[in-house]
Parts: structure tokens; sequence; C-alpha cells
């Protein structure tokens, strides 16, 4: 498995609590820039993500997010902006984070790695070949969202992975795969800062 870009050490990360703010905030500034260049990579495969999505949705499916942690809130943001902006109706859309509801109050990271969680939540969204279900993790192996996207291919939906590594676990199931290779993260760990930019 190739190395993972945003767990690698950041150039600027060094010595980062004792730089001055202004300082700081340039390197925090240029790491999101770099960050929303990534996109400029994925384009064909977004653009084959959004042909499967917009067929999906002619034919009467739904459009399902499933992720955890910062990925999740990525998810949950797009989600809820579709109906306003793209007159998408509610009902056509479902949001599966681990955790469920709590996720809303507190990230804890056990939520993450439950599978049998994942699938549950397929299921009881209704998950099925009419639909769509895109699943989100910055590192590309967290197992909520590859037991979800797996367990919604089962079910004969047509399915999105978006990750910030190549060559992950999430890609394997994946009818399209979204790379977003964003640089490592000037906070080590903060993947809701350059990988959720790139995600969003």
């Amino acid at each position: 498995m190739a190395e993972k870009r945003t767990e690698a050490h950041h150039q600027n990360a060094e010595g980062l609590d004792i730089q001055a703010p202004d300082a700081i905030l340039s390197f925090l500034a240029d790491a999101q820039i770099e960050a929303a260049k990534a996109v400029r990579g994925a384009i064909p495969a977004i653009a084959a993500a959004a042909e499967i999505v917009a067929e999906r949705l002619k034919d009467g499916g739904r459009l399902a997010y499933a992720a955890a942690g910062s990925s999740g809130l990525m998810a949950l943001a797009d989600a809820l902006e579709l109906p306003g902006t793209f007159g998408i109706g509610r009902d056509r859309i479902a949001i599966l984070i681990a955790g469920g509801d709590e996720a809303f109050r507190t990230l804890a990271g056990g939520p993450e790695d439950d599978t049998d969680e994942a699938s549950a939540a397929v299921a009881a969204a209704g998950i099925g070949e009419r639909d769509c279900l895109i699943a989100i993790s910055a590192s590309g192996s967290t197992p909520y969202a590859v037991a979800a996207l797996e367990h919604a291919r089962s079910r004969g939906a047509a399915t999105i992975a978006i990750a910030n590594n190549r060559d992950v676990p999430l890609f394997r199931s994946a009818d399209v795969a979204i790379v977003l290779e964003t640089p490592p993260e000037l906070i080590a760990g903060s993947t809701r800062m350059g990988a959720g930019t790139a995600q969003k």
C-alpha cells in the first residue's frame, strides 16, 4: 500500500508553535490553497461520478453519503445544501455518519471502526439498485466508510469513493474512485483542514 500522504510530515510543521501568528496563518492559508488544487487532477473522475449520480436521480433513485469524523461533516454539509442549491428533494438524500445522531454532538473515534453499524445503516436506509452511495474517507481505510460502500454495492447501488490517498481499501469496490492527493496536513492528523477542503 502506498504511503499515506494524509499522515506524512508537512515541511512547515516543525516549530510551528513558536512562529508569529501572521506566519502561522500564512502557512495555514497556503496549505488550504494547495489542498484545493488537488481537485483539478481529479476532475475526470469527478465528472464520471457526477454522471452516475445524475443517472440514478433521473431514474428516481436516491443519493446517499457514508463517512465518519471530519469526512462525515463534509458529507453532511454537502448533503444539506443540495435541496436548496439544486432542488433535490430531501427525501432523495440519505446521510449515514458513523455514530449516528450522536456524531453531531461529539466526533468520538470508536464509531468509525464499527463495520456492523455501517452495514446496518445502509440496510436501514434501504439503499438499493436504483441508488448511489458516496463514501468518503481522508485515509481511504476508515472501516465504517469501507463497509458502507461494500454493503451498498452488494445491494446493487452504484458506488463512488473519495479519499486523499491512492491505492486504498475504499477504492476496491467503488465504481468510481476519486483521489484527492492533498499535501500532508500542516497540523498532523487534522484532516478536517486540507483533506476536508478538497473533499468539500
